[in-house]
């Protein structure tokens, strides 16, 4: 099983929620306000002088074609990009260990 976390500004959430939806990835959580500094683009801190924000999505996902699916168009995404604020970053950890739902994942 994979946990992946993606972080993009708010004006990118859409579509990474719709490409979920697409890749029928269905265990996620998003966060929508989330200040951030990184190498893909200007700091979003929602002040004055670094205003808006990022959003992020917590994904767990145990078909490896969906993961290498996701990873993919994402990458894809970002090679299109018009700048980098609409560029997504993704990562990818192995979980080791998860409490067990009731339908078995």
């Amino acid at each position: 099983m994979k946990f992946i976390y993606i972080t993009c500004n708010v004006s990118m959430l859409e579509t990474v929620t719709s490409l979920l939806d697409e890749e029928e990835i269905t265990d996620y959580q998003v966060m929508e306000q989330v200040t951030a500094k990184s190498n893909y683009s200007l700091p979003r801190l929602n002040t004055a002088v670094w205003p808006g924000y990022n959003s992020s999505v917590f994904i767990q996902e145990s078909d490896k074609n969906k993961v290498s699916s996701l990873i993919e168009t994402i990458n894809r995404m970002n090679r299109s990009a018009f700048n980098n604020g609409e560029r997504i970053a993704l990562f990818s950890w192995d979980i080791l260990a998860c409490t067990e739902s009731e339908n078995g994942k």
